[in-house]
């Protein structure tokens, strides 16, 4: 398991994450959510819905990992979208994902 999911498992713990579609639109829609990671392997039309809601709530959706990993990392059964409501965390996994990303 890399430091990226490291990072989400500690965020969970520390009560920081939302995770599946419902959950994170509604932490979206109440401005709960500093950043989005989305599955590579969730559905197009799922990626589409989330992505427009980060664009309308101006928070930032990045597509990282996959569901079984996603899941995994949050002690869950795979998800393909997961919210991280701490700033400071958002702003480390973000890092950390362009770094990988490069």
């Amino acid at each position: 398991m890399n430091n990226i999911y490291s990072l989400l498992g500690l965020a969970y713990r520390a009560g920081k994450i939302v995770w599946g579609y419902q959950a994170v639109v509604a932490a979206l829609r109440s401005q709960k959510v500093e950043l989005v990671l989305l599955a590579r392997d969730g559905s197009p039309g799922l990626k589409t819905r989330i992505l427009r809601f980060c664009r309308e709530y101006r928070r930032q959706g990045l597509l990282y990992g996959y569901k079984n990993e996603l899941g995994a990392a949050l002690g869950k059964p795979p998800c393909a979208v997961v919210g991280i409501t701490d700033k400071n965390f958002a702003v480390i996994i973000r890092q950390r994902v362009r770094e990988v990303d490069v």
